[in-house]
């Protein structure tokens, strides 16, 4: 395994889970419950 090859990897899970933490943190302080935002959330 290249050293690229491991930055790449490593890069998508940091995306991953950057998206998750973020989508959560929106579904997580929204003020009102609204399914349609939660579901894009």
């Amino acid at each position: 395994m290249t050293f690229e090859q491991i930055a790449f990897a490593f890069g998508l899970t940091l995306f991953a889970g950057l998206a998750t933490g973020i989508g959560s943190a929106m579904a997580f302080f929204a003020r009102k419950f609204d399914p349609r935002f939660l579901a894009f959330a």
